[in-house]
């Protein structure tokens, strides 16, 4: 079982030297208001934490630690022993015994890792959703985190999706907009058609058309060149930068290894590295030899395509300079089909590129398949968890989970969209949160649903064509459609009353110790590591422990190490605690002043936490006990 052997604070201006053994069952930290017990917590905190340079914990290790240093033994689930130091501003250093190795804490921090959870932590889970989530993960963290992991690769992968899709449809708009100015071109060309003069010859103006028609192909050749070059030297560029990065960045960064002091461990295999650098330069060598060769041979191929070209085009005009009664006519003719070409070159460009953009959308599609096929995932295991607690709690507390129930995210950023817009949208934000997941509502925005949005209660067409005008094809849009809503765990409270049916309230509905009379018993089910806590008799009352919590913790002792900061005598008596330790301050120091089990602390029990032998004897009298 993993538990925490102990912990020793060296020239502390707050402490005097203090060195405690903790019992791997059950321990209380016990003294009067300002002995410093709280600090016993966050000292371990300190030190068992891969980030406990700041806040609070910073500040108390300031006050209370100063220059001194804080030193923890503590043994892992498979036995082994490590021994982490801690000093102020400086990160925990944990070494493994018997020998001790160093070794990175964050190496060793599922070997190590213990629960905290500070004054009104508890309570406070009890109203915020996020802490509801994490408790729960707890049970789950490492699949969780995996999960996690993905949800954030395939968000990053959305985000580039979403700026190709953003710039393809830009380009489209462009080459669109360029359309335009040949939008009556056809009617132009068959209206002059109509205007032939009635002198031209059936085989000049055949010989003419075949001509012209020809141009049009020599237009398409030019194309293809162009098409073709553009592709090789876009490659061959790309190479080039990707070899220099290799071959210039990698050298460069090995000239500085002169000046590292792991010299000799950085270049262990250093000339290996460099070896198989060479072998991918020399292959990426020899693919720019063959784009470099194909580009060579296209633009060969295109001199004497382009020989043949001037030739056909000087015969061309020729031909037009021939029908020299006729050339205005056969000059505007040929103007008019280079235009109806220009169009249809550019028709097939939009063709082209809705072709891959149509492929970005396609492949956005699959992303957000799997984006919500992880959700579903990452729900199914927390179910399963939930449903593991709820058998624990056997019925007194009960957890309930809403898929993708966390909609903070999602509310924020369609307000910010929104911002501007013109439209009343505090009210329409709630409305449409309530009504869609983040990619169902942008899936409607996209595809310009207004019949879908005009479900929601108020939003009638006119509002609905403003809201997706104020949000198609925007950059908010997009972000609004990789959001992932974590999801929302409920914590339930089985309240005492109607006995003919079962009566719950949500724990962000309850009393401050109600609350904690919630969460408590879920952090104990959670989790099988070392718990420490500060005060978890804040708020409940003295009934409730003796008839439930104190049973709950002789359970849990069996399981897991357990260390209590308190004020209450029933959490230490009534649960047998196994090692318990008083603290008092006085001369400007706090020091141990007595430790032991409950049998060997219990006059201290009774003088600092029952007021006293007198005290005791009143109530008992008062009581009639």
């Amino acid at each position: 079982m993993k538990n925490i052997k102990s912990i020793e604070i060296k020239n502390s201006p707050f402490f005097e030297n203090l060195k405690i053994h903790f019992s791997e069952k059950m321990n209380c930290i016990m003294g009067g208001r300002g002995t410093g017990k709280s600090s016993i917590l966050y000292f371990l905190k300190s030190a068992l934490s891969i980030d406990s340079q700041k806040g609070k914990i910073n500040d108390i290790l300031k006050s209370n630690l100063g220059m001194g240093e804080i030193i923890i033994e503590i043994e892992s689930e498979d036995g082994s022993l490590f021994r982490i130091v801690k000093t102020f501003n400086e990160e925990p250093q944990p070494y493994k015994l018997p020998n001790q190795d160093y070794i990175a804490i964050a190496r060793i921090f599922d070997e190590i890792e213990c629960d905290f959870y500070e004054t009104n932590q508890i309570e406070e889970i009890g109203r915020s959703a996020t802490d509801r989530l994490y408790l729960i993960d707890k049970k789950i963290k490492d699949s969780i985190y995996e999960f996690i992991k993905v949800i954030r690769k395939i968000q990053i992968d959305l985000d580039a999706n979403a700026q190709d899709i953003k710039i393809s449809n830009f380009r489209i708009n462009q080459i669109k907009d360029s359309l335009l100015q040949y939008e009556n071109i056809e009617e132009e060309l068959k209206e002059f058609r109509n205007s032939e003069p009635i002198d031209i010859q059936p085989d000049e103006k055949l010989e003419f058309e075949n001509a012209d028609f020809n141009e049009k192909k020599r237009t398409d050749e030019k194309r293809f060149f162009i098409k073709a070059t553009s592709l090789y030297s876009d490659l061959q560029n790309q190479l080039v930068l990707f070899r220099d990065d290799l071959e210039e960045n990698f050298e460069s960064a090995i000239l500085n290894v002169e000046n590292f002091f792991n010299k000799d461990l950085i270049l262990k295999n250093v000339k290996v590295i460099q070896s198989n650098n060479k072998s991918v330069i020399d292959k990426l060598r020899e693919i720019n030899q063959l784009l470099k060769s194909n580009s060579q041979l296209l633009n060969e191929n295109y001199g004497e395509v382009e020989k043949a070209h001037e030739y056909q085009q000087a015969e061309f005009v020729t031909l037009k300079q021939k029908f020299d009664k006729n050339r205005d006519y056969f000059n505007k003719y040929n103007v008019l089909t280079n235009r109806l070409k220009d169009k249809e070159t550019l028709e097939l460009e939009v063709v082209e590129r809705e072709l891959k953009r149509k492929r970005f959308i396609d492949e956005r599609k699959f992303m957000i398949d799997k984006f919500n096929e992880v959700k579903n995932d990452i729900f199914s295991l927390r179910l399963s968890a939930v449903q593991e607690i709820n058998t624990i709690l056997a019925g007194d507390v009960k957890i309930t989970l809403k898929f993708s129930g966390i909609v903070y995210e999602f509310e924020e950023r369609l307000r910010d969209a929104l911002k501007g817009s013109g439209l009343k949208y505090n009210e329409l934000v709630n409305k449409i949160v309530e009504t869609f997941k983040p990619d169902h509502f942008a899936r409607i925005i996209q595809e310009k649903d207004v019949e879908t949005l005009k479900v929601i209660s108020g939003i009638d067409e006119y509002r609905s064509i403003a809201l997706i005008n104020a949000l198609y094809d925007t950059e908010e849009i997009y972000k609004i459609e990789s959001t992932y809503c974590d999801d929302l765990p409920d914590f339930k409270l089985k309240i005492e009353g109607d006995t003919q049916r079962e009566n719950y309230k949500n724990s962000d509905e309850l009393s401050m110790g109600q609350r904690c009379t919630t969460v408590l018993p879920i952090i104990f089910a959670v989790s099988n590591n070392p718990l420490i806590i500060d005060q978890p008799e804040d708020n409940l009352d003295n009934k409730y422990i003796s008839e439930k919590i104190h049973n709950i913790i002789r359970d849990q002792k069996e399981n897991r190490q357990l260390v209590f900061i308190t004020h209450n005598p029933n959490i230490p008596v009534l649960s047998d605690s196994e090692y318990n330790l008083f603290l008092n301050y006085e001369n400007k120091r706090s020091k141990k002043i007595v430790e032991g089990n409950v049998d060997g602390v219990k006059d201290d029990i009774l003088k600092i936490l029952e007021g006293g032998e007198k005290a005791f004897k009143t109530r008992k009298e008062k009581y009639k006990l």
